[in-house]
């Protein structure tokens, strides 16, 4: 018996929530009125759904993988780490650009620069010594601007000299060559002492790459280490600070204008006294611009009210700043989606808006040409000007494609923003309700970035809330795209040792739910590795359960897993041949297969051939990643065999075995090295199984059938050459 759809409409705990639990209303697969209920298989099925997008699990995983660094904060994306910190390894944190900016464009260069930059030209480690408010952050940034042509990265107080230098050695080819470490007032300059500043100068070299440290006065224990170190002697003067900052921010003439009032420079005095202040000097410097450039005037009496919250986190002071609703439901659409297109940032910006609006009923007057006002102006401010309020920038699309995308330029603004809304104001109803709209957006990035920047974040906040309103419900409808955000939200939330404790208890009773929805949210869940250390095992004790929607899930959670880890290959095709061979699990065994061989590819510029040397003749941008590993890994040709030969003699899905089939020859087609992996496949396929040889041929010749709008004639050919050597 095959797999059976899932049971109409949600479950009675979505349908008897709590009072306040409001979500969103889910498509359900049950008929309405007579209409005939949807296929189980073939066309117009989920199955089919599933099996139908080439790279589908490696686009979802990348997505995934950049939302999941949005809301880290400043750390590097991606899979770099470095063990440098007390042994524990903890990914590296990016210098804000936001601070590399001020630097850039805003540094008043003392007399002793030419020097230290000397000294870090031939030392690559140079400490720098000073009273506070000299400018040494400043000062170090900028030797490392001039230094380095890589990655900055801005290293932990909590750093260990003794392990420093071995882990740099260590991760020679994880840190990009050129890269440069900054390093504030570290605990443990204590202990540096001759040895230990030799051994980091050495791993420094080896890695070619570069470090200052900043220490007060009087920090530094041992005098041997007076050679690496550069005094600061001068601070520059508080007010060329905050000239050079205007005139930055601003025009040049509207800087001057400005600094020429005897009242402001007054107001600078008062605030910054004689004693040196170059920090408290550019935070100065940056509420006079944003009053300028929002008022087109400077109030003396705010500058003073700033200058009293200094003492206050800047965040909270520039947050609090945002002067309404659209500027305030831009911020949050940016944290959310930070780093996507403007276009979906500007869609997601206005339904937010929308639904923040003041609905109390008034009247609008006429104006004097008759027309009636509208409540929002949508020309009010332009882009350029709302990025610099909101200290974001826009960056070209990568890959050469046409258009801009949007991202703070301090990366951990984007969590922190997500969390000071839902904390400091009363809509958490109205920012849940958005998030709800986005993740069934039709956008996939804009799906996963909701759920994981957004969802994720708040569920982490606040688990309980987000357990009952969101989490629960959602798991129990019938709703995929609301299931797959239940667990991109808890591969966020699950970070958190205590949440992850909580959720996995809640996953335990989807697991064992008897509806086909709750089990389908537990399989994404295992796929992402949020509760389970051995999600293989989990996913196969699920391939048993009699449900369609089930077996799809469990597709997309192995595609994850292969996606995520190229490793766990080998026990993922293990697992599914041997539930295959069990009347009980094979049909979803199969169909799960069917979803790994479509959905998981690998970029042929990051493939590596025998070699060595760097791969460029393929003629296509991706390759199937089974197909690929099983040419390359002789261990897993059996299991990939046997599951396609299954696959294909299936009768219940043999229109999604085709499918995955076809789009591989259509790849193949373009493509002569990916076609002689495929014709090796084919010949091992049909060897000694004629059954499954006839198929093949028949799809073959389904290709280059006159019918057929774009023969694969290449591909077909190789196909019928093959099997007449197999004599099938």
């Amino acid at each position: 018996m095959p797999p059976q759809p899932p049971a109409p409409g949600p479950g009675p705990e979505a349908a008897h929530g709590p009072p306040d639990s409001t979500p969103p209303a889910q498509p359900t697969t049950g008929t309405d009125d007579g209409a005939a209920p949807p296929p189980q298989s073939g066309p117009g099925a989920e199955s089919y759904e599933a099996t139908g997008q080439v790279g589908l699990g490696s686009q979802r995983r990348g997505h995934l993988q950049h939302a999941v660094a949005n809301v880290e904060g400043d750390l590097v994306g991606g899979d770099k780490y470095v063990l440098v910190l007390g042994g524990g390894r903890r990914r590296l944190r990016v210098l804000s650009p936001l601070v590399a900016e001020r630097v850039r464009h805003a540094y008043c260069a003392p007399a002793d620069l030419p020097d230290a930059r000397d000294a870090l030209a031939r030392q690559r480690l140079l400490i720098l010594r000073g009273a506070a408010g000299y400018g040494k952050s400043a000062m170090a940034v900028r030797l490392l601007l001039g230094a380095c042509r890589g990655t900055l990265y801005h290293l932990d107080k909590d750093v260990d000299f003794a392990h420093l230098a071995e882990q740099l050695e260590n991760d020679r080819g994880v840190i990009e060559p050129g890269a440069g470490f900054l390093l504030e007032r570290p605990e443990d300059i204590g202990n540096l002492g001759r040895e230990a500043y030799e051994k980091v100068q050495g791993a420094l070299s080896q890695a070619d790459a570069w470090m200052v440290v900043t220490v007060a006065d009087g920090e530094l224990a041992d005098g041997e280490l007076l050679a690496g170190v550069r005094d600061l002697a001068d601070a520059p003067r508080s007010l060329d600070v905050v000239r050079a900052h205007l005139r930055w921010r601003l025009r040049e003439r509207d800087a001057d204008r400005l600094l020429d009032r005897e009242d402001v420079c007054g107001v600078i005095a008062e605030l910054l006294g004689d004693l040196p202040a170059c920090r408290e000097a550019g935070d100065l410097a940056a509420a006079l611009s944003e009053q300028y450039d929002v008022h087109g005037a400077v109030d003396l009496e705010r500058l003073r009210e700033h200058r009293a919250r200094l003492e206050m986190e800047d965040f909270e002071i520039w947050a609090e700043s945002l002067p309404d609703a659209s500027v305030r439901s831009f911020a949050l659409a940016l944290a959310v989606l930070n780093g996507l297109p403007q276009e979906d940032i500007a869609e997601a910006a206005r339904s937010l808006r929308e639904r923040l609006a003041d609905d109390t009923p008034y009247l609008r007057a006429a104006g004097p040409d008759g027309r009636v006002p509208h409540s929002t102006d949508l020309f009010e401010t332009p882009r350029r000007r709302q990025l610099l309020r909101l200290r974001a920038q826009e960056s070209d699309k990568p890959g050469g494609e046409p258009g801009k995308v949007l991202e703070y330029l301090d990366p951990g603004y984007a969590r922190r923003v997500i969390v000071h809304a839902w904390t400091q104001y009363e809509i958490q109803k109205e920012l849940l309700d958005w998030l709800a709209e986005l993740v069934v957006h039709p956008a996939e990035q804009v799906r996963v970035y909701a759920a994981a920047s957004g969802l994720g974040v708040l569920a982490a906040e606040a688990y309980r809330h987000i357990e009952r309103r969101i989490l629960a419900p959602w798991a129990r409808s019938d709703s995929a795209p609301h299931r797959t955000a239940v667990a991109y939200a808890l591969s966020v939330a699950c970070q958190h040792p205590w949440v992850r404790g909580q959720a996995t208890a809640l996953v335990d009773g989807w697991y064992a739910d008897e509806r086909p929805a709750p089990r389908a949210a537990a399989a994404r869940v295992h796929g992402l590795k949020a509760v389970s250390d051995r999600p293989v095992d989990e996913l196969a004790k699920l391939l048993a359960v009699d449900s369609v929607t089930v077996a799809v899930a469990i597709g997309n959670a192995l595609a994850d897993l292969v996606a995520d880890d190229q490793d766990v290959t080998g026990s993922v095709l293990a697992m599914l041949w041997a539930r295959v061979e069990d009347h009980r699990s094979g049909r979803a065994a199969t169909l799960a297969f069917l979803i790994v061989a479509a959905q998981v590819v690998v970029e042929t510029k990051d493939i590596e051939p025998p070699g060595g040397s760097a791969a460029g003749a393929a003629a296509v941008p991706e390759w199937p990643l089974l197909l690929h590993l099983a040419h390359h890994r002789p261990e897993l040709r059996d299991s990939f065999v046997r599951l396609w030969r299954a696959a294909l003699n299936e009768s219940f899905f043999h229109g999604e075995a085709e499918q995955v089939l076809g789009n591989w020859a259509a790849l193949a087609e373009q493509d002569s090295e990916l076609r002689e992996m495929l014709r090796l496949l084919v010949g091992a396929i049909a060897q000694g199984d004629l059954r499954s040889g006839r198929i093949l041929r028949g799809c073959a010749d389904a290709w280059i059938h006159p019918d057929r709008i774009a023969g694969l004639p290449l591909t077909a050919a190789m196909v019928h050459a093959q099997l007449d050597l197999e004599r099938v």
